[in-house]
């Protein structure tokens, strides 16, 4: 049998070679343009130089209240962790601070209010109850609730969440959640309010039970700020009603079926910093009212739209039917780098490089997009590309934009 095989591989071999000769087709630039390799998509931790971050100061910008600097802090609460119980200093008229071991509730009716937290518990947390926008500033602070999210705010406010120059902080969840009755907490972080991003620390959030970051209306990232999230389960940074990365070093990673490394259910705006996502999970299966969902990982995923005015963004899938970035609405690049890539099987989804339901555009900057087993871009609407492009070199899994 194995002769057989052989001899027929000869004969098939043969038969391409004269073809070959024939048409004078080159099978090596054929095999070579099956053979390529994406490029490397790797968690960066390394230093970002940016520009200096300054504050908006004209209160007419809609912007205005998300600059921590635009607001006088002078009422202060600092919570230390380490022993059974925190130690709390400071008081403030119209704030009630409660706690129960190192499980720590706070009810703010006094409005803007500096909260610093610092030291370890390795079974607490931290709860907010309020109207009113407040700063949580960690300084070398780690979390870890077992039962539930370490930071929880149940405010409709901002919650202005400042690392300390020079701070190493960390939260983490449980894989288990102890849930509230009419509460929610959605991630290892989460916010019913704003969550806007500041200062020049470290944060690592760790998720084993639900996502890691997560707002039900809008995340913004400054500059200077280094964040990690690592969320086996659920979705890593998630924001309800849009993501505006200002700047910073951003690294997500998630393993969960059917998980989002960044997912923005509003407008996602890039206008600086550094992110990187790896989805490395696969398809996700539930069956409701007897019909099957499937739904495919992805690096990115976006609602609506999509703007990259500057920045670097890499993004990675790696498991069945993922998408290194999967838009719903529109994708507009006007310049930074963007690259995604796809090397997952297609199973129960196919894989995507780059999937867009609606248009495509792009007018500067730099646009990668690889897909090992499919189009590496899928456009469903209409792409533009303008005029006075450097490289527009599109292949069977490759696609490259440069300005």
């Amino acid at each position: 049998m194995r002769k057989i095989i052989y001899g027929l591989f000869v004969v098939t071999m043969g038969i391409v070679l004269v073809s070959c000769q024939k048409d004078d087709t080159d099978m090596g630039d054929i095999i070579a343009q099956y053979q390529v390799e994406p490029a490397e998509i790797a968690l960066d931790f390394s230093a970002l130089t940016e520009a200096p971050d300054v504050p908006v100061t004209d209160e007419a910008d809609s912007a205005y209240n998300d600059y921590v600097e635009n607001t006088a802090w002078n009422k202060v609460i600092s919570i230390a962790f380490g022993g059974e119980t925190p130690v709390v200093t400071g008081t403030v008229p119209g704030v009630v601070v409660q706690t129960s071991g190192n499980h720590v509730t706070i009810v703010n009716m006094s409005g803007p209010v500096k909260f610093v937290v610092s030291g370890k518990t390795t079974d607490g947390s931290l709860k907010f109850y309020g109207d009113k926008r407040f700063q949580v500033m960690l300084n070398n602070a780690e979390i870890t609730n077992p039962s539930g999210a370490a930071i929880n705010n149940q405010g409709s406010k901002t919650m202005y969440l400042v690392l300390a120059d020079g701070s190493v902080n960390r939260l983490q969840d449980g894989p288990d959640y102890v849930m509230v009755e009419e509460e929610d907490q959605k991630a290892a972080l989460f916010s019913e309010g704003q969550i806007v991003f500041s200062g020049k620390g470290e944060l690592s959030v760790v998720a084993q039970g639900r996502g890691g970051i997560r707002s039900d209306d809008y995340i913004r990232v400054r500059p200077g700020v280094k964040i990690y999230v690592n969320s086996v389960a659920l979705d890593g940074l998630r924001a309800n009603d849009g993501i505006i990365i200002d700047g910073g070093v951003i690294n997500v990673e998630t393993t969960g079926a059917g998980a989002k490394g960044v997912r923005s259910g509003g407008v996602m705006a890039v206008n600086g910093g550094r992110l990187v996502a790896i989805s490395h999970g696969d398809t996700r299966i539930e069956t409701v009212d007897g019909v099957a969902d499937t739904s495919a990982c992805a690096a990115l995923y976006c609602d609506t739209l999509v703007t990259v005015n500057a920045g670097t963004l890499k993004f990675m899938a790696t498991g069945d039917g993922g998408k290194g970035l999967n838009a719903k609405h529109q994708v507009v690049v006007h310049g930074g780098s963007f690259q995604a890539v796809a090397t997952g099987t297609k199973k129960l989804k196919k894989p995507r490089g780059v999937k867009i339901d609606g248009n495509f555009s792009i007018d500067g900057g730099y646009f990668y997009t690889y897909s090992r087993r499919s189009d590496p871009l899928e456009v469903d609407g209409t792409t533009t590309v303008a005029p006075g492009y450097k490289t527009y070199d599109k292949g069977p899994k490759v696609l490259t934009i440069s300005y």
